[in-house]
């Protein structure tokens, strides 16, 4: 008895007191050696970012805003616009053309733009962008149009019922294009539109959403509702996408496929922002810098050339 007892107490319940007290007094010291450090982030100072992207239409939309430091706001906020600055670009010719800035905000947000309308772009013509801003370095980039690539051919079978959603069926599309011998990246979206044949006054719209059949080109992940691919896997002359998608019963469809050949900047851009949309919040992820062309600033200018077909079918039981 004397060998389990020492004044009072148990062994057991005087090895527990005695944790507490040395974790206590090495929680004191720790305190008390506890030193802040100031650590200076680097590349703070803000910058211009601009957006822009030449499509076949004939109006060239910029967008300018400023860039935020990493503990400045919080991933909810909108960037804040530059309104005064002069933006133009420089044609393969030396002619210079300066956008014209627009202003839209209203009571719930703050939107504004440069703008150039009335312009032609071909295929393989190269344009280069410039900003310039008080307080901010001036920024530039460059973008070679790239060539109108069109639809030869699309072709498409019913699978049947759709597994997933009721009154859909399984579609699969075969879109069939040449592609040339350089180096080349398209983006494959479209549209679903169309009035019910059964319900007065009902219509149905939505993305296109195509999947594609081949594995080689599906992602664990997809923030974006079309398929970017490159052309390493196409043949040249007889060049195809086989894809599908689900289409509701009961209306007179229109659905519009666009296939748009694109910048490498534009494929480089949005892949590398979906992988960072992907990686958000994993902090086991390994951080993705999204790709950016613009010189003393960050952004995107990039260009696509895009073609489009629409199918006209009416799916009943």
């Amino acid at each position: 008895m004397y060998r389990q007892y020492l004044t009072g107490l148990p062994f057991n319940t005087m090895n527990k007191r005695i944790s507490i007290l040395l974790a206590f007094v090495l929680v004191l010291s720790l305190s008390a050696c506890e030193q802040f450090l100031e650590v200076d982030l680097p590349g703070q100072e803000p910058k211009l970012v601009l957006n822009g992207l030449l499509e076949n239409t004939d109006t060239i939309k910029v967008f300018l805003s400023k860039s935020r430091g990493i503990l400045e706001g919080n991933q909810y906020d909108r960037f804040e616009s530059v309104t005064d600055s002069e933006v133009y670009i420089k044609l393969d010719n030396g002619a210079i053309l300066p956008f014209i800035f627009k202003e839209q905000s209203n009571p719930f947000e703050s939107f504004s733009y440069y703008y150039l309308t009335g312009f032609d772009f071909g295929s393989g013509d190269r344009f280069e962008i410039f900003a310039e801003s008080d307080g901010f370095q001036p920024v530039n980039s460059q973008v070679v149009f790239p060539q109108f690539i069109p639809i030869k051919e699309i072709s498409f079978q019913n699978l049947g019922p759709s597994g997933s959603l009721e009154n859909h069926d399984l579609f699969e599309f075969t879109l069939k294009f040449e592609d040339p011998s350089t180096k080349d990246f398209y983006e494959l979206g479209g549209q679903i539109s169309g009035k019910s044949t059964i319900q007065e006054n009902s219509y149905y719209g939505s993305e296109l959403y195509p999947i594609p059949v081949n594995p080689a080109y599906e992602k664990d992940f997809n923030s974006n509702s079309n398929i970017l691919f490159n052309d390493v896997l196409l043949r040249s002359n007889e060049a195809e996408m086989v894809f599908r998608t689900t289409l509701p019963r009961y209306y007179e469809l229109e659905v519009s496929i666009n296939l748009a050949h694109v910048s490498e900047s534009y494929y480089r851009y949005y892949a590398s922002a979906e992988l960072q949309s992907n990686n958000e919040g994993d902090i086991l992820s390994q951080p993705v810098l999204v790709y950016t062309n613009i010189q003393n600033g960050l952004g995107i200018f990039s260009a696509k050339n895009r073609d489009q077909k629409i199918i006209t079918l009416t799916l009943e039981d």
